[in-house]
């Protein structure tokens, strides 16, 4: 009986760890959500009351809003894998209606990340260097006060 019994806990263990895991990442947004928001006729704090703070707005006009979300899955050990993605562009005219709202699909961009460095002052010093620089740099115990 025993046995079996712990053989059985054992089989659901590890069922319960091959079981996928699920994550909503971003503004993922429901399309009856979106169907409400209507060119010309909703302004700039209707699509924030129904769709929320977007998740990115244009770099050099504050007047395009981007809605991304991404539906991952992750098995045991492996990898996450984006399972679904959405983007949503808002685009709003300059008396804040909005003016064109689109799904935005296709693979995202591969973006190549700038291997500059900012430069900043001081000194580089190793931790060998460090330790060793701290040797005798210690504070004599104020007055009154004996060290312990």
């Amino acid at each position: 009986m025993k046995k079996i019994l712990s053989l059985s806990t054992i089989a659901l263990l590890g069922v319960c760890a091959c079981t996928p895991h699920t994550q909503t990442r971003g503004n993922f947004l429901f399309s009856e959500d979106v169907a409400q928001i209507q060119p010309m006729v909703s302004n700039e704090m209707d699509v924030l009351n129904m769709l929320g703070t977007p998740t990115a707005k244009a770099v050099f006009d504050d007047n395009i809003w981007y809605y991304v979300g991404l539906k991952t899955e992750k098995k045991s050990f492996f990898d996450e894998k984006v399972t679904d993605r959405q983007t949503v562009k808002v685009v709003f005219d300059e008396n804040k209606f909005v003016k064109s709202i689109t799904n935005v699909n296709g693979e995202p961009l591969d973006i190549p990340v700038s291997s500059r460095v900012t430069p900043t002052s001081g000194n580089e010093v190793t931790a060998i260097q460090q330790i060793l620089g701290n040797i005798g740099k210690f504070n004599p115990p104020a007055a009154g006060n004996p060290a312990q």
